[in-house]
């Protein structure tokens, strides 16, 4: 048998803690001294000890937890539920290291701004380009991005180098719910359109070609793409274009790496030139 203190310090928890769970009812000692009241654990205890710290630990409040122990949830139950909750935070990490990472890419613009660095934007022409793609309305670019694996599943091998693209056909500054066109240019499109995953259909189509499109290059996850945007935002104040059309987003490299820091995106953004007056076309 242990003291109060002995056991606390096998199971790496506070004396006070022990009290209290006792005076709840939620883990009572072994036995009670009646004369001196004094309080002695077994060893046997130390695993209904840990199934507690294990729930409460999973985020159980303490009647919750009296609750899971009075129906004798399992093991493998509770190892069922460290699972679920290892998932939801997991999941809530990589949405704040998302987050962190957007940050910090705004605040590299902020930087790029106040240095009056010269955007790295190239005014280029772009073909006329056939087209195989799929166009849907998706929650966010996150989820958009599995789509492009559909598309790489479905590709026969003469198509399995085409570079992928993107072109958001959502009113600007929205951010959920878009309306998202994916494909892949195609020299030379099969007779027949390509059936996807998820009941999607890869259809033949074409981009129009465009006497100027303003481009730059961003290495960096879906987060960072803003990036882009703004340094063409700032070429075409500083050079006096006018951007108008819908954007369109190359993948020069798909993402090997789980947080996606190796995509490598062209951004290109139709514009012409603003009028010498200074006025703005309309």
């Amino acid at each position: 048998m242990f003291t109060v203190g002995e056991f606390a310090h096998l199971a790496q928890v506070s004396k006070r803690l022990l009290r209290y769970y006792d005076e709840i009812g939620l883990f009572k000692p072994d036995q009670t001294d009646r004369s001196s009241g004094y309080r002695f654990y077994s060893a046997g205890q130390m695993a209904p000890l840990n199934r507690i710290l294990a729930l409460k630990e999973l985020g159980l409040s303490l009647s919750q937890i009296q609750r899971t122990l009075d129906h004798d949830v399992s093991t493998d139950e509770l190892q069922g539920m460290l699972m679920l909750r290892k998932a939801e935070t997991e999941q809530q990490l990589g949405i704040e290291l998302r987050r962190m990472r957007e940050i910090e890419a705004r605040l590299q613009s902020i930087r790029d701004d106040e240095s009056n660095t010269p955007p790295n934007v190239i005014l280029k022409q772009v073909p006329h380009q056939p087209t195989l793609s799929v166009r849907r309305v998706v929650e966010d670019f996150e989820t958009g991005m599995a789509i492009y694996a559909y598309i790489q599943a479905a590709l026969p091998s003469s198509l399995a180098d085409c570079m992928f693209f993107c072109i958001c056909r959502s009113d600007s500054g929205v951010t959920n719910n878009l309306d998202l066109e994916f494909g892949v240019f195609v020299n030379k499109p099969p007779e027949a359109s390509l059936v996807l995953a998820g009941e999607l259909t890869l259809m033949r189509g074409e981009l129009p070609a465009q006497s100027m499109m303003a481009t730059t290059v961003v290495t960096g996850a879906l987060e960072t793409i803003h990036t882009g945007y703004a340094a063409i935002t700032r070429w075409s104040v500083i050079n006096r274009y006018q951007l108008e059309g819908l954007h369109r987003e190359l993948c020069l490299q798909l993402p090997k790496r789980s947080d996606g820091s190796d995509l490598i995106t062209e951004i290109q953004v139709p514009v012409k030139p603003l009028p010498l007056t200074g006025g703005v076309e309309s």
